[in-house]
């Protein structure tokens, strides 16, 4: 196991240990198989890696513990589409944006210092403690613009 899944795993522990709560097996696994996914992912491709590694567990499980992995910073919910949540696994990577297109669901990444800045302003402003964000920007692609005349 690398460094940075024993220590999402500790830090997992120490937050369900706060909630009176205990690091399962199959929420172990649960971790281990969000921080080997890159990118965006649909909850049913994680259940799916689950699966392929042997783990048995219940789609009920899983839903329960994606909350708790936001809660504790190791991943964060991404696009929302529909019903369908997707995630990204967030712990020891660096913070981005996103750009989404509404019409073929291309994401793209971006990092941009003036939303960081005014952010951290507006928080100041009505004195709030920033704690965390999540910026989607939604619109057409270029590709799909020029699909569609």
């Amino acid at each position: 196991m690398d460094a940075r899944t024993q220590d999402a795993l500790d830090r997992f522990e120490r937050f369900l240990h706060e909630k009176d709560l205990r690091l399962t097996e199959a929420r172990a696994a649960i971790v281990e198989a969000a921080l080997s996914r890159e990118g965006h992912y649909p909850i049913e491709d994680l259940i799916a890696d689950l699966r392929r590694r042997g783990i048995r567990g219940s789609k009920a499980t899983v839903y329960r513990t994606l909350p708790l992995l936001a809660e504790a910073g190791i991943l964060q919910p991404a696009i929302v589409a529909g019903e369908a949540k997707s995630y990204e696994t967030t712990y020891g990577r660096h913070h981005h944006d996103h750009l989404l297109c509404r019409k073929c669901g291309k994401i793209v990444e971006f990092e941009f210092e003036a939303f960081e800045m005014l952010q951290r302003e507006v928080a100041s402003r009505y004195g709030f403690r920033l704690e965390g964000h999540h910026h989607e920007l939604v619109g057409v692609c270029p590709e799909c613009l020029s699909r569609n005349g």
